[in-house]
């Protein structure tokens, strides 16, 4: 095995790492503003929508446990850059689709689907259906690489990398917001923006630490993921079959977290738009403030996982996204509906990155697997959550069936609450996640 690399080489790394983050949000959080808008151009109904946004999640989960393999074979840095250079593509084509939808349908020359191009809203789920595969390869492999540099530097870091991503879709949801209100083709926002990340990741990939440097983070049993040493030990040494708690109890986590993103990423431009009278444009933007606020959460996140330990932080976190979440749709004024955005922002900000470490932890599975394996439960959940929300959208106030993600949220919570305590020292000091 190589010797592991300078600081100076780890640290710019981890800089490339939170790059492909950045690029990685940014190319889906460009989709968000322009949903609704596919929604009117298919001439979709709320049930319908909800069974169209979930693709993404569907091709995603169609990967299965297949990213784990395919980065052992090609390494993160072709992943992360073949597969973002796939999603940016296909994410152009969805473009196209929806501007070509929405100029046959200002024609007035409907189909019986209610739209004049029925085989238009096919292909725009043909494209998120891939994109959701490549995407779930490229989340495997960025976080691989996070999680190998974090091993490397002997610290949390991961969090502030997940804060890339979280700055990358807000930019590109604020962006595309901003589009919408100049009135430019989808396609146009989709391409430049697909252009923009393409330039930074060809750029950023070239500074991975290659995949056989340094330790595993599950082969460090002193300091697994750069965590403290007893704040570790999460669960105990365990075979390949007693592994299946661990990874579903972590995955549901994971869900509680991941829910808030797929409320801001599905959800939130339409429930502004149909339950709080906000136009396109500025519906766009609650979005923005939800990934803004995660991105602030996520800049002082590993300092706050380092302080009260993993178990405190996730009770926490999760804590405060379901106050966050039922603020925003309960609220009686527009301002405190932001304030509960930001505040489910905020919340979520640790949620995934830990799950992902604590997945990645888990010892009875091949490398990578544990992450692999909860990065697509965690995904799987929202196959269900969104055509779910649909189909009671059908029958009851969209407010009242988007309470499934607080719901969601809130069973993350309880689950937070098993992991399991790390055995305390002898000398009966209490542990950094005991505290």
């Amino acid at each position: 095995m190589p010797s592991p690399p300078a600081t100076a080489g780890v640290n710019r790394a981890r800089w490339a790492a939170t790059a492909a983050f950045f690029t990685n949000g940014a190319l889906l959080g460009a989709l968000i503003p322009h949903y609704p808008g596919a929604k009117a151009a298919f001439g979709l109904d709320s049930g319908a929508f909800g069974l169209l946004v979930i693709t993404l999640a569907l091709g995603a989960a169609a990967a299965g446990s297949t990213p784990a393999p395919l980065l052992r074979r090609c390494g993160s840095r072709r992943v992360v850059l073949l597969g973002s250079l796939l999603v940016a593509a296909l994410a152009l084509i969805a473009g196209l689709v929806i501007d070509v939808a929405a100029a046959a349908r200002a024609d007035g020359d409907m189909g019986v689907t209610g739209s004049a191009w029925p085989g238009a809203v096919w292909l725009f789920a043909a494209c998120l259906f891939v994109a959701g595969a490549a995407d779930a390869a490229v989340d495997t492999a960025q976080n691989a690489q996070g999680l190998r540099v974090q091993s490397l530097l002997g610290r949390p870091v991961l969090t502030s990398m997940h804060a890339g991503w979280s700055l990358g879709a807000a930019a590109g949801a604020g962006l595309g917001a901003l589009s919408i209100a100049l009135g430019l083709p989808v396609a146009v926002h989709l391409g430049l923006n697909g252009l923009a990340c393409a330039v930074i990741l060809a750029l950023a990939v070239g500074r991975f630490v290659p995949d056989d440097v340094g330790p595993h983070p599950t082969s460090d049993s002193a300091s697994p993921s750069g965590t403290p040493a007893a704040d570790a030990s999460a669960f105990p040494t365990t075979g390949l079959r007693a592994a299946g708690a661990p990874l579903l109890l972590v995955s549901v986590i994971a869900m509680g977290g991941f829910a808030v993103e797929e409320f801001g990423n599905s959800w939130t431009s339409l429930y502004l738009q149909s339950e709080r009278g906000l136009d396109a444009a500025l519906a766009g933007l609650g979005a923005a403030t939800l990934l803004l606020a995660q991105f602030a959460g996520r800049v002082g996140g590993d300092a706050v996982l380092h302080a009260l330990g993993r178990r405190r932080t996730l009770t926490a976190s999760l804590a405060v996204v379901v106050v966050g979440l039922v603020l925003a749709l309960g609220a009686p004024a527009t301002p405190l509906v932001s304030a509960g955005l930001a505040l489910a922002g905020v919340g979520c900000a640790v949620v995934v990155p830990t799950a992902y470490a604590l997945g990645d932890e888990i010892p009875g599975l091949p490398r990578q697997t544990g992450l692999a394996v909860v990065s697509w439960l965690m995904r799987l959940a929202s196959i269900g959550l969104s055509p779910l929300v649909g189909l009671l959208a059908v029958g009851l106030p969209l407010t009242a069936a988007l309470a499934a993600f607080p719901a969601l949220a809130a069973l993350g919570l309880v689950c937070s609450l098993l992991i399991e305590r790390p055995a305390r020292p002898r000398t009966g000091a209490p542990t950094p996640a005991a505290r």
